[in-house]
């Protein structure tokens, strides 16, 4: 997996003829190993046609795209759902990142990487944590982008009782009744103090709960105000269920979480347009800003995918053709999907990018907009 500042790198790229972008699903679902290679063919000769390049170009490009091949035909590890290869001979660069979901297949040649694709994926895929709470028992597990990665258990006091027969041991002690409430109290404080430290050394943003629900109520009361505000799901206690299974069921309440969460972001972006608002919508406002680095977070709709032109001098990105750069002058490229630049632009500048779809607020945005660091 990719980090920050690796991903923040990779965006910073340049090619001094054309960077090699691929995204190919690789499930097990798909007949991938016949199919890639082939549709990989395919869109290199459109490609090619498409752009006029010339021998040293095509060859330079050809090179680019057999490492491609390569690392599909020999070179995917069993548990890959998707693959994304950016590839530039003429620079040194080649990355491959593998993920646990299906990817899209698509391939883009132009003179920067193409790395929308590989954010929606981050994006969807954020690492989180889970705290498994009950009176005496509980759990703090970090789950990234493939699996759990690390479980920290909690056990509450053990209490002294004594046996006839065996003389003193020490036996756990179910601490429901009232004079016990002390020790549960504590017990509390414990996991609560332990997910502070886990969001802390995380880079996890969402933290889902699971237990009886009057067990996490009293929980909730244990927490710091910090940590509490991570909190965006609940999911029921099954004693039946494997560890697996939990963290499938968490999964699935954070995404539901998610999409609230973006349907709010959209109408918070929505009522602040306007004159002094925090609010900015549609393309070219949106790019505007962004260009200013006053963009905090940016929202894009998932299947909006315009192409437009860059400049190949300041980067500067319209929707409809021109001569030249409206900006600088400079010579205007091709870009199969403008709001993919902005994305990329947005990970140059730490921006959050979130990814929504089906969201009516984000539509009447016009696709992407996003909320103002200031006015």
């Amino acid at each position: 997996m990719i980090g920050k500042e690796a991903l923040k790198s990779l965006a910073a790229s340049r090619s001094d003829g054309l960077f090699l972008s691929a995204f190919l699903s690789t499930s097990r679902l798909d007949d991938w190993r016949q199919t890639a290679p082939t549709f990989l063919n395919s869109e290199f000769n459109r490609i090619t046609k498409e752009r006029g390049l010339d021998k040293r170009q095509e060859r330079a490009l050809r090179d680019d795209l057999d490492r491609v091949l390569d690392v599909v035909q020999y070179e995917v590890t069993h548990r890959t759902q998707g693959l994304s290869v950016f590839a530039d001979g003429g620079n040194g660069v080649f990355e491959r990142i593998e993920l646990p979901l299906r990817m899209t297949n698509r391939l883009v040649a132009e003179t920067a990487p193409y790395v929308r694709p590989l954010v929606q994926a981050l994006s969807l895929l954020e690492p989180f944590l889970l705290v498994r709470v009950s009176r005496d028992d509980s759990s703090i597990y970090l789950v990234d982008e493939w699996r759990l990665t690390r479980e920290d258990d909690y056990t509450g006091p053990y209490l002294k009782s004594t046996d006839r027969a065996t003389g003193d041991v020490p036996v756990k002690e179910y601490y429901a009744a009232a004079r016990q409430e002390s020790l549960v109290e504590h017990h509390f404080k414990e996991v609560a103090g332990a997910l502070d430290k886990a969001l802390d050394e995380a880079e996890a943003r969402r933290v889902a709960i699971c237990g009886q629900h009057d067990i996490v109520s009293s929980f909730r009361k244990a927490l710091s105000a910090r940590a509490a505000a991570h909190i965006v799901a609940e999911i029921p206690w099954d004693a039946n269920a494997s560890v697996n299974q939990m963290l499938v069921s968490a999964r699935a309440a954070l995404d539901d979480a998610r999409h609230g969460e973006m349907t709010r972001l959209a109408e918070r972006i929505q009522e602040g347009l306007g004159a002094r608002g925090r609010g900015v919508a549609g393309f070219d406002a949106t790019l505007a800003v962004l260009r200013r680095g006053q963009v905090r977070t940016l929202l894009v709709d998932r299947g909006y995918r315009p192409p437009g032109w860059r400049c190949a001098a300041c980067d500067n990105v319209v929707l409809t053709p021109a001569a030249t750069c409206p900006m600088c002058g400079g010579r205007l490229v091709p870009v199969e999907d403008a709001v993919g630049e902005a994305v990329r632009t947005a990970v140059l500048q730490n921006v959050f990018v979130e990814v929504a779809e089906g969201i009516p607020a984000l539509d009447s945005l016009g696709g992407i907009g996003g909320v103002l660091r200031f006015l």
